[in-house]
């Protein structure tokens, strides 16, 4: 009987071969995975991912005096107001209070009673109007003493920080704005139940734009920066 050399079993290569096979296609597979978990989760940011960015909210919020018709939830003021808690205040005391009327009754008190008439038309038909006031002797003062000369103009200083936010806030989630200055506070406070010792500023309608988009020009940047 002759020695047979010994070379490498064909049964064996195929054995190894269908191991590595394998083990490639369970990296393969795992890698796919991967893959598509990634593109998955990115897929589900994108479809949670609401609103604008800064660029696009700063060039799409604008003042709007001419509104559709349109209804608004408490759940969807209370957003908006949410996002505009996250306006600075003096020491954080967050004396800004909204009160708003949704209601047709509401509104109607609001535009007949409390509104000039060119306020009046300017909001008609918004889905709420709201009232926006500080609560005074708290922001700028330490143990009931004014720190500065401003006093109480540092809760009006956050006030306007908190509208700022209000209405950012409200383009952001698809609400358009208009701050009115003009306006019978008695009247306001006694329509919406403020307090008496709250400080009215302004009153915001918010609704859905009935008027082409228009930007008016801004002053230059030189006439109101300067640097030294």
């Amino acid at each position: 009987m002759k020695n047979v050399p010994m070379t490498t079993c064909p049964t064996a290569s195929r054995r190894q071969f269908a191991k590595a096979a394998s083990a490639a296609a369970l990296l393969l597979a795992a890698g796919c995975s991967g893959d598509e978990k990634e593109t998955k989760e990115k897929t589900t940011k994108n479809k949670e991912k609401t609103g604008m960015d800064f660029d696009e909210l700063k060039e799409a919020r604008r003042s709007v005096r001419q509104y559709a018709k349109s209804e608004i939830t408490q759940d969807e003021l209370e957003k908006i107001v949410t996002d505009a808690l996250n306006a600075p205040s003096w020491k954080n005391t967050e004396t800004t209070r909204y009160y708003a009327a949704a209601t047709d009754a509401a509104k109607e008190r609001m535009w007949k009673e409390a509104l000039p008439g060119y306020n009046a038309a300017s909001s008609a038909n918004a889905a709420a109007l709201v009232a926006v006031t500080y609560v005074p002797g708290e922001s700028g003062f330490n143990a009931g003493k004014a720190v500065d000369d401003l006093g109480n103009a540092w809760g009006a200083y956050d006030c306007g920080l908190a509208s700022s936010y209000f209405i950012l806030a409200a383009k952001n989630r698809g609400w358009d704005t208009l701050i009115m200055g003009m306006r019978d506070g008695a009247k306001v406070k006694a329509i919406l139940g403020i307090p008496e010792g709250e400080v009215l500023m302004s009153v915001i309608a918010v609704g859905k734009s009935a008027q082409p988009y228009m930007k008016r020009p801004r002053k230059p940047v030189a006439e109101v920066l300067k640097v030294r």
